[in-house]
């Protein structure tokens, strides 16, 4: 099945239908907004902006090209409470002030809170720009602040229920393991694995001999497996699988956050195995299913 353009239903978000939905969020303006000179310092950053690291060496090329040829893109603006709230172009904002210009121009535009922070999230989607926890906290914003079900996240950035799910989930990491995540020292595959693990203590040392063993997925799903299990013995598992059922079970465990299994019982018949680390597991797995009854 064919996945939705990223950032589908902008048009409707900012009010102008567009052909093309990849057009980034900062190109798309109604008929009636304003394009003005403002004051670099009468505007402030978004609230909703969920990047928190900006590459300084970026904003200084950045600088240096907006110093040669000129601010090509206006920023995106509204008004609250009298001053200008920036909705897209923190960047070009900040290699500007770099610059120490005074005023540069921007397109003055209406949007409520909630669609503020769905346009920054669309826009930095775009461009690769979010670290993973940083896209998880946005998606957890939307959720939780403006009410949005995880169905809506998922059609208006083009992704997966599954995705939007499994990326909140991250928030549930220890604050240490969120840091190596963040750093890279441990990847987001490595880092649903060890989800597992409730208890904080044995997530952060098994994070800490992930990254520092430069483990595998697969090396960490052991490795989980023998802290939930110290006393029980884990059988070396020959795969029997053709590799068309590897293949299968490799989506399916990255769709729903858990190692998946294929069991074949014949030549026409087996067994899909999901499993659960506890209540909250499966709620959130049947949630995937689009499954709300109480457990």
């Amino acid at each position: 099945m064919a996945r939705q353009a990223l950032g589908k239903g902008l048009g409707a978000l900012i009010m102008k239908k567009q052909e093309n939905t990849n057009t980034p969020p900062v190109n798309i303006v109604a008929e009636s907004d304003r394009v003005i000179q403002a004051k670099v310092k009468d505007i402030k950053a978004s609230p909703f902006q969920p990047r928190r690291r900006f590459d300084e060496q970026q904003i200084e090329e950045l600088a240096n090209s907006i110093r040669e040829r000129g601010l090509i893109q206006p920023l995106v603006v509204r008004k609250v409470n009298g001053v200008y709230e920036l909705i897209a172009g923190e960047r070009r904002l900040r290699a500007v002030t770099s610059l120490g210009q005074t005023t540069v121009k921007v397109v003055i535009h209406e949007a409520t809170d909630q669609e503020v922070a769905e346009l920054a999230l669309i826009e930095n989607l775009q461009r690769a720009d979010l670290t993973p926890l940083e896209e998880a906290e946005q998606y957890r914003l939307l959720q939780e602040r403006f009410g949005m079900k995880q169905e809506t996240i998922a059609q208006h950035v083009g992704k997966s229920r599954a995705v939007i799910a499994n990326m909140i989930r991250l928030l549930d990491l220890a604050p240490s393991v969120r840091e190596l995540l963040d750093q890279q020292q441990i990847t987001v595959g490595h880092a649903k694995v060890l989800l597992q693990l409730k208890e904080t203590d044995q997530q952060t040392n098994a994070a800490l001999r992930v990254a520092r063993g430069t483990l595998t997925v697969r090396q960490t799903e052991q490795l989980v497996r023998d802290v939930l299990n110290p006393s029980v013995p884990v059988p070396k598992v020959t795969p029997t699988l053709p590799p068309a059922y590897e293949r299968v079970c490799s989506q399916l465990s990255n769709d729903f956050g858990t190692k998946v299994n294929i069991s074949m019982k014949g030549k026409n018949n087996g067994v899909i195995e999901i499993p659960y680390a506890g209540r909250e597991d499966l709620v959130r797995i049947l949630q995937i299913f689009g499954i709300s009854e109480s457990i």
